[in-house]
């Protein structure tokens, strides 16, 4: 096997987990404890730097100066901290400036740091960083400005990973773009849980939700054999404890994510 993908889980939870990361390697394999949502992708990509990355990097290994660039879905507080970013910024003492990669209507909510370049991002651009080619797409979610939150898709030699957090029922539009391909893993926002009634639902996923749209995945044969689907952005105050929630999906072959935990994407050798 040749790996394509490596996929670290810095952060696993939604905005109601504490911004102070005080996690030890067992809290977070337990689910005990999750940092704001993000993901490392093959050691050079991050996804989302909310408050609690950088101490999650610190834990897990991550090596900072590998990070060329940070893609943002979109600039609420927990995808985006100043300080986070900062502490990243100053670990690279020495390397080339970090790329940023944000909507282009949420520019003016980057800050200025020395050691950084900012990128503008609109629906539907595609370009490659680390290795890999990025489809931006739109996101139902809401950010109190004009921007325009963002899924990733992700692609390398034939393997194809979306990343769709934070929002709920996925966007026509964005529907139409992923029936040009086939998934073989899926990393999408469970904010509700199995939680009713809440609200959430209009910009959050249930489970009950990424079910039916799995249903329609399946339908349409878009998702690859033995395609991976894992829950992340979970809210503490919504969601069934990780153990539980791990039980209860597994015969469903859906997978709720811990900080920490790494998937690894291959293909054959020919």
């Amino acid at each position: 096997m040749k790996g394509l993908f490596s996929i670290l889980f810095l952060g696993t939870g939604a905005a109601d987990w504490p911004g102070e990361y005080d996690a030890s390697l067992e809290a977070a394999e337990k689910g005990t404890v999750r940092g704001m949502a993000s993901i490392l992708v093959n050691g050079k990509v991050l996804v989302d730097c909310g408050p609690t990355v950088w101490d999650a990097m610190r834990l897990f290994g991550a090596d900072p100066r590998q990070v060329s660039d940070l893609l943002i879905t979109h600039t609420h507080g927990d995808h985006l901290n100043g300080e986070a970013l900062e502490q990243l910024i100053g670990a690279r003492v020495g390397e080339e400036p970090l790329r940023v990669w944000v909507e282009e209507s949420g520019l003016e909510r980057v800050p200025v740091l020395e050691g950084l370049v900012v990128e503008s991002l609109e629906v539907g651009q595609q370009f490659e960083i680390g290795g890999v080619s990025v489809l931006a797409l739109a996101a139902n979610h809401v950010v109190k400005s004009p921007e325009q939150p963002l899924h990733f898709l992700f692609q390398r030699e034939g393997r194809t990973v979306l990343y769709a957090t934070d929002g709920a029922w996925l966007l026509k539009e964005t529907w139409l773009r992923l029936r040009e391909t086939k998934l073989d893993a899926i990393l999408w926002d469970a904010t509700n849980g199995d939680s009713q009634g809440d609200w959430r639902i209009f910009e959050h996923n249930s489970v009950d939700m990424i079910r039916i749209m799995l249903q329609t995945l399946r339908k349409e044969e878009l998702l690859a054999p033995g395609a991976q689907v894992l829950l992340t952005h979970m809210a503490r105050t919504l969601c069934a404890p990780h153990e539980e929630m791990r039980a209860s999906l597994e015969p469903e072959g859906l997978v709720p994510a811990h900080d920490g935990m790494v998937i690894e994407l291959g293909v054959v050798d020919e």
